[in-house]
């Protein structure tokens, strides 16, 4: 055996190892050459530093991994040229095999020598740009000595240094990144959870009882903003005057605004009697920086961003209105525990447990945490009862949560009210009488709730209350509900209720592990505005699952890889060679999905998008649905989009179809149409066709049927062609590689009555579950809905 990969495939076999045995090696001409840096968990950590050249790599192992800082020369090992395609290579190498092992892609991108490479390698003296993900710039490797196999690996000094950079620190260490004052924020949201996050790696703070608040400081003046975005500046002008008054640099804290009452506790209804005009003292209680002084801190850790809000705190009055977050040192989950208890005990509200290491995400995750100490939850008042006995204004608050459009009955509220409550309260309540019931079904138990003549007062769903209870019965009514004030932080439309959930394992969290798969690079960010990284994808995938793999299971699969986030190459993808993960098999070779852990493993490697067949098995070849996309062209507004889908909607109801509707994370909507598996690809395309024809000829103003960019100019597209045969269309639930990370969000035909713009990010996977906990299922029935497709549809349509 002779050639340059000899000696790479004499020390493999490659009966046991997925290692690639390489084709022969050939130099591609007019191309660029690739590079890869491999992190190889072998008998010692090190990193593999690879460079293409005349069809192979080129190969160094670099123990302590590539510096970005120029002071810092690494060792670099020259070991066997290996196979092009070992830059692909990623997973184990079996135990007992050389180099046995874990092995992940740390960074991958394009090289260019500067003079002729060969030359450089002769000489012990290469020089070369790199075009990576992480690794950018000029470079050298220097031989030691003629002819030994030790080299020096430094990066030369450009515009793409990083000081003091270590390949084994978290990529979030390194320093917040330049950027404009953003004009809008979104809040990182805290989970409900049932106990303390085990393991270490947690922060604890007080949670306190007030609004929670974005503080946006420019040129000197602070603007106050709710966590739904509206701009309560001039509601808490005192508190605003005086953030202004202490000539801050531009940022963005993140905090709370609270009334602490002579024990130093915050106390909910003494910020209600402050908003409301009567004298107290608000303090802003600061516990994040997101963005500083020209910086944008996200992408680093809390940990970080928490020491240097502390650093800007340390020079602020102790008297003054800006205060920092009380923190709890607590090693452990038994040391939260003990905490939590310990909050209790002094009346607090509970805590929130946040994760050291995270990044600020926009929306809810399992990053931030909060502990209650006593069930307390936001429901909508739906009405009143009167008074009994010598109480004034009125007896209790009816009370209800939202599902989708309905509100469902919760209970009674008639405690916790002062005089100066009642009177006030009610004046709003009168304000908003109505002569019908908001809620859903009649209320529970003949006699109730004072429904005697004249008893009961219904009112608009409008007002938020914050209650305080004991407990919920087996249907879910309150116990021992108290009153604890109002709240218009959050409108009525999105109380939904909150269930607390176990907490992650905060050890597979640490390590990137998502289920039982390992995420490497984490922290990479592969989608923007606001940024995502590959774990948040992971996780939200995770939490999706059993809302996704209904839409997969039985489906051939096609996969949208964007291996280093969509700032890079991103590419289709319908074929995995070599050995298939858990939860992945193949159908022929095609690609099918079994399980979560399949979807994470597609993650892993790089895949956002999931787009799957109109067919499934067993009848992979007879399609099972029908799709209609409605794409419209860039300067049709949502309104007649919306309206384009219930015209579209009408026409396959008038030949027998029973559509239903998913936004498709970008511009456009679907129409999916169950049926039953009896008809071959042609017949299923050719309804689609006559759909989309129909309408273009009975609205032409509004549909075209024809593909041409020119048609399509103030028209929507109807778009047939993803019911052919090995076409495909965006899975529901699937992620999309675009800015906000939407979500394909199956959705009820009332969701089109809303005029809310479902397009884009409006469902993303920051919001997808919360909405899909809120709404149901939207699409109950498709099953039943099945029709049978046959010559009478194709008939009504004039076929």
């Amino acid at each position: 055996m002779s050639g340059p990969l000899s000696r790479y495939r004499e020390k493999r076999d490659f009966t046991g190892t997925r290692e690639p045995a390489g084709k022969a090696p050939k130099a591609r001409a007019g191309t660029a050459l690739s590079f890869v840096v491999q992190r190889h968990e072998a008998r010692a950590l090190h990193y593999d530093f690879r460079l293409e050249l005349d069809g192979v790599l080129v190969s160094w192992a670099v123990p302590k991994g590539p510096s970005r800082d120029p002071d810092v020369k690494r060792l670099a090992i020259r070991v066997e040229d290996h196979p092009v395609e070992y830059g692909k290579f990623e997973g184990d190498i079996p135990k007992g095999h050389y180099g046995a092992g874990h092995v992940d892609i740390w960074d991958c991108g394009t090289w260019t020598p500067d003079g002729d490479p060969r030359h450089g390698l002769a000489r012990g003296h290469l020089r070369f740009t790199l075009n990576g993900g992480t690794l950018k710039g000029a470079w050298a490797l220097l031989r030691l000595g003629k002819e030994g196999k030790q080299w020096l690996l430094r990066k030369l000094d450009d515009g793409a240094i990083v000081e003091g950079d270590d390949a084994e620190a978290p990529a979030s260490q390194a320093a917040g990144r330049r950027a404009p004052l953003p004009a809008t924020l979104e809040p990182q949201l805290a989970t409900l959870v049932d106990a303390p996050p085990q393991g270490p790696g947690w922060s604890y703070e007080v949670k306190y009882d007030g609004y929670r608040i974005l503080c946006r400081f420019k040129q000197g003046r602070a603007r106050l903003v709710s966590r739904n975005g509206k701009d309560w500046t001039g509601r808490m002008a005192v508190l605003a005057q005086a953030l202004s008054a202490l000539d801050l640099p531009d940022g963005w804290m993140d905090g709370e605004v609270v009334c602490l009452d002579e024990r130093g506790v915050s106390d909910f209804q003494l910020l209600q009697n402050a908003l409301d005009g009567r004298t107290a003292e608000l303090s802003f209680m600061a516990f994040d920086l997101p963005y500083w002084d020209g910086a944008d801190l996200r992408a680093l850790p809390l940990s970080e961003r928490q020491s240097r809000l502390e650093a800007v705190l340390a020079a602020m009055p102790e008297a003054g209105p800006l205060l920092m977050t009380q923190r709890l040192e607590v090693a452990d989950g038994t040391e939260g525990r003990a905490a939590w208890s310990e909050a209790c005990r002094l009346s607090l509200e509970g805590l929130i447990c946040k994760r050291l290491d995270s990044r600020y995400t926009a929306g809810r995750g399992t990053a931030w945490l909060k502990l209650k100490c006593r069930p307390r939850q936001e429901y909508v008042i739906g009405g009143y009862t009167a008074p009994g006995g010598s109480r004034k204004h009125f007896g209790a608050l009816l009370v209800g949560l939202r599902k989708g459009r309905k509100l469902e009955y919760a209970g009674r509220v008639g405690t916790g009210f002062s005089a100066a409550t009642l009177s006030s309260l009610h004046k709003k309540l009168s304000a908003l009488e109505t002569d019908a019931s908001p809620f859903d079904a009649e209320l529970p138990g003949p006699g109730r709730d004072g429904r005697s003549a004249g008893g009961i007062h219904w009112v608009k769903p409008q007002l938020v209350a914050e209650i305080h209870y004991a407990s919920l019965t087996r249907d879910k009514l309150l116990r021992q509900a108290s009153f604890v004030g109002l709240r218009d932080d959050k409108p009525a439309s999105e109380v939904s209720g909150e269930a607390a959930v176990a907490p992650a394992d905060s050890d597979a969290t640490a390590n990137g592990k998502v289920g039982k798969t390992r995420i490497t690079h984490p922290a990479r960010v592969i989608i923007h505005d606001p940024d995502t990284t590959k774990l948040d994808l992971a996780r939200y995938y995770e939490s999706a699952g059993r809302l996704i793999l209904p839409h997969l299971q039985g489906r051939r699969i096609a996969l949208l890889r964007c291996p280093d986030g969509t700032d890079a190459t991103c590419f289709f993808q319908k074929h995995i060679s070599g050995q298939l993960p858990e939860g992945l098999e193949r159908d022929g070779e095609h690609l099918l999905i079994r399980s979560v852990e399949g979807v994470l493993a597609l993650v892993q490697r790089g895949v956002i998008e999931f787009h799957t067949w109109g067919g499934r098995a067993p009848h992979p070849d007879e399609p099972d649905r029908i799709t209609i996309d409605l794409d419209p062209g860039p300067d049709v507004p949502w309104k007649a989009v919306a309206e384009g889908a219930q015209l579209a909607r009408g026409l396959m109801r008038e030949i027998g179809l029973a559509p239903f509707l998913k936004t498709t994370g970008g511009k456009g909507l679907h129409l999916v149409a169950p049926i039953r598996p009896t008809q071959p690809w042609e017949t299923v395309k050719g309804l689609a066709h006559a759909l989309a024809d129909e309408l273009a000829r009975v609205i032409p103003e509004r549909f075209t049927s024809n593909m041409s960019k020119a048609r399509r100019r103030g028209r929507i597209f109807v778009d047939y062609l993803r019911n052919g045969n090995g076409a495909t269309a965006i899975a529901a639930y699937s992620a999309r590689a675009r800015a906000g990370a939407p979500v394909s969000m199956p959705v009820g035909w009332d969701a089109l009555e809303s005029g809310r713009d479902l397009r884009g990010a409006a469902y993303n996977i920051r919001n997808a579950m919360d909405l899909a906990q809120e709404l149901g299922d939207p699409w109950r029935g498709y099953e039943a809905a099945r029709r049978t497709v046959g010559p009478r549809m194709l008939k009504k349509l004039g076929r």
